[in-house]
């Protein structure tokens, strides 16, 4: 089941917009005007499920690739040796912070970037033209742009075509502005607090992912993946269900908001020390991308801030 699921490239964005901050996006810009009732119906449906497409590369990598695993060895978080136990509580090598104060820079890029081009596509109206289209074509346009841009980004070499590497982060951070682009209809007030709390909770993870021992949490792969197998469905199943069963919705959606958050704040934990033992057997593998690995820490820090938007939302509005 989960190796099909593996496959599906919906997973990862499939949850990254909750239905009650939808709800509520969607709320505030009727009351702004009331002409707006059928495109704001639009931005529900189709924020809900354009933000599918970065979903399968994680599932992909935990369940088909083996991370930190050196030629000749057998090394779990769960059997080691004396050797190991002081080999993965070592300093950092110049080679793994190196690619740590990279990665993090992508991260921080694309994370600018995406939020300059929903202002962007806000301010100049282009989302909204977009979503008065006929919702499952706007839907179908979206998961294309998002996923093809996505594993053109990470299928590309930066050694061999770094120029091209970024022209497909770049397209795939302007594709994330647009899906997020309504979000502008809310609050700046309630955007800032949001975004600084996730920057604390994010921050936070992944400095303890950092001073924990090596490869201490990769464990926890395959119960988060489980874990995001269940907030996708709810996240789909919440939009695919008639308004009516309103028990039904609101478990749903509390578990894609909660249950979401818990998730994500996990796979933060998980997404660094994947980045630290990817950098320390770079020499192995051959392989060594920032971009590839800010990918995973970034969109959990999307994920993370629309639960905290909706959640300081909802509470605003009680």
């Amino acid at each position: 089941m989960l190796r099909l699921l593996a496959r599906m490239p919906t997973m990862r964005l499939a949850s990254s917009v909750p239905l009650q901050m939808l709800k509520r996006t969607q709320s505030i810009a009727v009351n702004q005007r009331a002409a707006n009732r059928q495109q704001q119906a639009l931005i529900r449906g189709g924020i809900a499920f354009v933000a599918v497409g970065s979903a399968g590369y994680l599932l992909n990598k935990v369940l088909n690739t083996p991370v930190g695993v050196v030629p000749g060895t057998i090394t779990t978080s769960k059997q080691m040796t004396f050797a190991d136990a002081v080999e993965a509580n070592r300093p950092f090598s110049p080679v793994v912070k190196e690619h740590l104060r990279s990665t993090y820079a992508h991260f921080a890029g694309g994370l600018g970037m995406t939020g300059t081009f929903a202002y962007i596509f806000h301010r100049t109206g282009w989302s909204a033209r977009i979503m008065m289209m006929n919702r499952w074509a706007y839907l179908g346009i979206s998961l294309v742009g998002t996923i093809g841009a996505l594993y053109a980004t990470k299928s590309i070499n930066d050694r061999e075509n770094p120029g091209l590497k970024y022209g497909t982060w770049g397209i795939f951070n302007a594709a994330m502005g647009l899906s997020l682009a309504p979000i502008y209809f809310m609050q700046p007030a309630l955007i800032a607090r949001a975004a600084l709390m996730t920057t604390g909770i994010v921050g936070s993870i992944s400095a303890v992912g950092m001073t924990a021992k090596r490869e201490q949490y990769l464990w926890l792969g395959a119960p988060l993946m489980a874990g995001l197998v269940a907030v996708c469905l709810a996240s789909i199943g919440s939009v695919a269900l008639p308004a009516t069963a309103i028990r039904t919705l609101s478990m749903l959606e509390n578990v894609s908001l909660y249950g979401g958050l818990a998730v994500f704040s996990g796979l933060v934990l998980w997404d660094t020390q994947k980045i630290i033992a990817h950098a320390e057997h770079a020499r192995y593998t051959g392989q060594l991308s920032p971009i590839n690995d800010a990918i995973g820490i970034y969109l959990d820090f999307i994920n993370i801030f629309i639960r905290m938007l909706a959640i300081l939302n909802g509470r605003q509005r009680k």
